[in-house]
Parts: structure tokens; sequence; C-alpha cells
């Protein structure tokens, strides 16, 4: 009897031990492991119970159990009450507070307004898989505004299992949200406040912005079948709500006042200086301008001199040029190579960073330092190989076609190189009292990515987006920004995410280092009282 009683103390240590190993090995899912130690923690705690079942049966018939027993059910039943409180106030009151820093869980007070004002039903699809990791912040989002208007409906369905709806609003891209009213439906891909209610917005007031391709100068046009042509890119504008018209300024005297975005997209013959005079003027007027120009192929000076001129004043530096790479590419069954670019992380590209794109011999667009203090210029597209993979070349043949002698040191332009670009206006002269927004403008040295041959392609190697064009036309017009939703920016202050193995230190830190050293330490204070101490 006396040694199973100096044995139990040692089975309690180990099956202690053994059960803090099992945890941790829980939460590292190593399970042969797991199992081992989870058996010989039954197995010690077993004998533990064995060795001291006197002890054990004369605590549970103790008044002090007894006391223990009656303030743990205590407990369990206040505990229960307030549950049952909870879910009774939870199920009829639908009133929650945002205690965070940032207002995470709220909407602006502009949001509120246009919300209270809302006199029709608009149905939210919200179309994100399980896996999409900004699922739950749009979800809390949308409940924020179910709050304030019962007539927001909100609704969640997976693209890939939800078809029929998928097809319904041509979703292409995970983590797209539309906002129909019923007659007509805005998409937004932005997850953000102020996409959200510019959309609901946009619904409520009809407001639709004009879209203007320039003709006149052997641009791709918008109408008609050729594989030439922008008519998936016409249709898909349409599809969001923008008018799309034809524009020749050949017969103008200026660009339309209700020109919301300007689109000139490949010119072949040069573009007059009456024509340039009206395009800088609406420039400076704050005008919106997408610019799709090819590289001269067969001709050594530059055709569109002017259109480069003009760039030239807004920080945009358009070589004569033909930009190679010899790594990342595609060749079509006519011959026509295609690249692989590189697309920079920004509002426009966020979607295709990932995504592959042909473009069809480009010209380099990079950023100049012409202004550079009046504007923001930045580069969104860029070929992916270093030096000497890929290059723009200058140098040509006799017969005015590029030169095939590689990449020369010196002469052509290194890689990566910078094939299109965008431009800001600083808006701080821009007067706060109007609604007038900055100069915005995109440059790309390549128009054929956007044709109806490069869209309606079969090479499954070979994947087009429409919605490219859709993605730089909205950042142009400021389509997600027709509201300036005032809540604090907590960019400055966000938490570096810990990786995998930094988590699993933690587990073990607060699952098993921290109770052993507590149990250790009360081990010792045991032995010292033992042994006679105070």
């Amino acid at each position: 009897m006396k040694g199973k009683e100096l044995l139990s103390p040692f089975f309690g240590f180990i099956a202690l031990i053994c059960s803090f190993v099992t945890i941790a090995c829980l939460f590292l899912n190593t399970w042969l492991p797991f199992g081992i130690f989870l058996l010989i923690s039954l197995i010690t705690f077993g004998i533990f119970i064995r060795f001291r079942s006197i002890e054990l049966k004369n605590l549970f018939t103790s008044r002090q159990f007894r006391y223990g027993l009656n303030v743990a059910v205590s407990l369990i039943g206040i505990i229960g009450i307030a549950l049952f409180i909870n879910i009774i106030v939870s199920q009829n009151i639908d009133k929650s507070i945002d205690i965070t820093k940032f207002r995470h869980y709220s909407i602006s007070a502009q949001s509120k307004q246009i919300l209270k004002n809302l006199d029709q039903e608009i149905n939210v699809i919200a179309f994100f898989k399980d896996t999409n990791p900004e699922r739950s912040l749009v979800q809390e989002q949308l409940e924020a505004y179910q709050r304030e208007s019962k007539l927001i409906n909100v609704v969640f369905n997976n693209p890939e299992l939800q078809i029929a709806s998928t097809e319904k609003y041509d979703i292409r891209i995970d983590g797209t949200t539309v906002f129909d009213s019923g007659d007509r439906f805005e998409k937004v891909t932005i997850v953000n406040e102020q996409a959200f209610t510019t959309a609901i917005l946009k619904l409520i007031q009809d407001l639709t912005q004009k879209v203007y391709f320039l003709t006149g100068h052997g641009e791709h046009g918008i109408d008609g079948s050729s594989n030439f042509r922008y008519s998936q890119v016409k249709t898909e504008l349409e599809k969001v709500n923008y008018s799309v018209h034809q524009l020749s300024l050949l017969k103008e005297t200026r660009v339309p006042d209700d020109c919301d975005v300007l689109v000139i997209a490949g010119p072949k013959n040069p573009i007059n200086t009456q024509e340039l005079r009206m395009i800088d003027r609406y420039l400076k007027n704050n005008g919106k301008l997408l610019l799709l120009l090819d590289p001269s192929i067969k001709s050594v000076d530059d055709i569109h001199s002017g259109l480069v001129k003009l760039m030239q004043k807004w920080g945009v530096k358009i070589g004569n040029d033909l930009v190679i790479d010899r790594q990342h590419f595609y060749v079509f069954s006519e011959g026509s190579i295609g690249l692989n670019l590189n697309f920079i992380y920004h509002e426009i590209t966020q979607h295709y960073v990932n995504e592959t794109i042909p473009f069809i011999y480009c010209r380099s667009v990079s950023p100049s330092d012409e202004n550079k203090d009046k504007l923001s210029v930045k580069t969104i597209l860029q070929t992916k190989s270093a030096v000497g993979i890929s290059w723009a070349e200058t140098e040509r043949d006799q017969d005015g076609t590029f030169s095939s002698n590689g990449f020369t040191p010196n002469t052509d332009l290194p890689g990566p190189v910078s094939v299109g670009v965008l431009v800001e206006k600083d808006n701080t002269e821009i007067r706060s009292d109007t609604e007038t927004t900055p100069t915005r403008i995109v440059v790309i040295g390549d128009s054929d990515f956007a044709t109806d041959a490069i869209f309606a392609t079969d090479n499954p190697d070979v994947p087009a987006y429409a919605p490219f064009i859709s993605s730089i036309i909205n950042w142009l017009s400021y389509d997600e920004e027709l509201i300036v939703v005032d809540k604090p920016n907590p960019k400055s202050e966000i938490l570096r995410m810990m990786n995998d193995n930094q988590e699993r230190v933690v587990q073990v830190i607060s699952v098993f280092l921290l109770p052993i050293l507590i149990f250790i330490a009360g081990l010792v204070v045991w032995w010292y009282r033992r042994e006679g101490g105070t």
C-alpha cells in the first residue's frame, strides 16, 4: 500500500505531461505521436486512479466537494441564462455596436443617407467561392447595409455551383458583387464601401457615362463583325451601363463636353495638328484618355510623332521600337507573336496579376521626367524577362523593318521593358467645391489585345479577358468614386501576418509550454510545503 502511494504521483505526473504533449501534437497535425502519447496518457491516468481510489472516493464524498459542486452548478446556470437571453435578443433585435477604431463593421453617414432615401428594392448577389479570403469581409459590410435598409436583399452564390446565376450576370471573376434593381444591374469587383454605395447610387439615379472612340485614322471600329474591331469591347462596356459612341474630330471643333472617357485605339494614320490641339485642351480640362498605340512596323519615322509629343507633356515616353521577349510569348497560327506581360499590381490590374493576355507587336511606353512634380506616372505592364532576354528593339533593316540581330547593349532598351503606364494629375489644383475630377490617362503600346480576334480565340493556352478594358475605363472615369466615403484609413496600422511556423510556435508555447511551467511551479511549492517549508 505504501508503495502505491509513492508511485501514484509519478504516474499522475506522467499522465499530465503526456496530455499536454498530446494536445500539442493535435495542433501540429502530427498524428502518429498524437496516438502514442494519447495511449500513454490514458494508461498512466488509469493507473493513477487505481492507486488513489480511496482518496478519490473520500474527495467526492467530502463537504468541500459538495460546496464546490454547488458553486459549479450555480455558475453553469448563470452562464446558461445569459446565453439564453443573448439568443433571444439577437433574434429579435437587429442592432450592433461597432467599437473598432476604424469602424470596420459600420458604414459612413453618406452611405446611410443614400440607403435612407432608397425607394426601390435592390438585390445584392455576391459571387464568392468558399475559399475566397474576402468573403467574410464582404458579408460583414453587406450585413451593415441590410441593417440600414430593409430594401437591400443579400445572397451569396458560389460561381462554380450556381451556374445559371453566374451565366445570367456574365461573372468571370471570383469576388464579383452584383447590385440588381430589376431592370438594370451594376457589377463591382472592388471590396469596399465606396464601390458598393457608388453601385447603388448609379442604379437609383440612372447614371450613365459616355465613352467615345476616336475614328478617322484607321482605328479599330466598335461596330461590324471584322476580327480587328472592338465590338466585344463595346458589348462589355454596355453591360456595365456605359454609353459607347464613335467620334470624328474632323467634324468637330472640340471634344464633346459629355465625353467621360476618350479612347484612341490603334490609329493607322497620323492625327492632324488641329485634332491634337483639341485632345490636349480636353486633357487640360481634366479629361480622361485611353491611348492604345501600336509600333510603326515598316516605317523608320514614327507616323504618330504628334501623339508621342503630346504624351511627353503628360509624363509618358513612347518609344519608336518593338518590344521582344524570347521567353514569355505565344505564336499564333498566322505567325503573329503575342507577349505574355507582367501586370504590376494596381486597382486596374488587381484581377489580372496571375492571368495571361497576349499583347501583339508592342512598343515601349514608360514614365518620363516631364512634369513629374505635378503628375503621378506609374508602370502597370512590363515584360517578364530581364536584360538580354527581353528588350525594345530600335535598330531597323534597310526596308524599315525591325532588325533581328538580337539585343544590342547601349542601343536597344534593356528589359524588363515597360509597355503600359497610367497618369494621374495632381488634384491640388482642383477646387474642392466642384464635381470635377483630375485628369487620368492610360497608355499601352499595343491595341490588338482588345480586338475581337483575340477575345474570340479558341486556344485554351491563350485566354483573353474583355473585362480588362472595362477595368481601365472604370478607373479612368472614377466609376467607383461617385461618392467620397469619409472613413479613417487603417493602412498605417495593419498588423503583419504570421507564417505557418510562427503560428505553430505560438500554439506550442501557449498550449504546452506555459501550462507545464505553471505545473512545475505548483509542484515545487507543493514539495517545499511537504518538506515543512512555509
